[in-house]
């Protein structure tokens, strides 16, 4: 029963193929305020996510009720912050296994695994987006305004 309802609201979404998903360019949310901060004197560098709360009619009501602050602030480790820094739009999702095995001395299965379930958790969070292959949204947008 609630496999029917399910497929009556979501429709069938086939999930990508591998090679598709490797030349997907990551793009960070243009929302979501970052810096780079050494955190500890033994520990590297990290990136620290500012992450706006629901600014809409019923995201104001639950923020006055609860008190809650209009950020919410997300610490990244050594390896999240390299991988936040390399989606940039231009970079693919193999690009960015790439520099991950060659930096953290993994094998290209163990990084292709690690960086797409990373990935796949920052766009479930709506911190980053996928772009097609073949340009990110910026240029497709660009080439359209020129040739008009």
């Amino acid at each position: 029963m609630i496999g029917w309802l399910k497929a009556r609201i979501q429709p069938n979404r086939t999930a990508p193929s591998r090679p598709r998903t490797l030349a997907a360019k990551p793009m960070r949310n243009p929302k979501v305020e970052w810096e780079r901060r050494p955190a500890d004197a033994d520990r590297p560098a990290v990136v620290l996510l500012r992450v706006p709360r629901r600014a809409d009619r019923i995201g104001d009501w639950v923020a006055r009720w609860f008190r809650l602050p209009t950020h919410r602030r997300i610490e990244l480790d050594a390896i999240g912050s390299d991988v936040w820094e390399a989606c940039d739009g231009a970079r693919s999702v193999e690009g960015i296994t790439r520099m991950v095995c060659e930096r953290y001395r993994l094998n290209r299965r163990q990084g292709e695994t690690s960086v797409t379930a990373y990935l796949r958790l920052l766009a479930e969070r709506r911190l980053i987006g996928l772009a097609e292959g073949g340009a990110s949204a910026g240029k497709r947008s660009e080439r359209r305004t020129a040739g008009q």
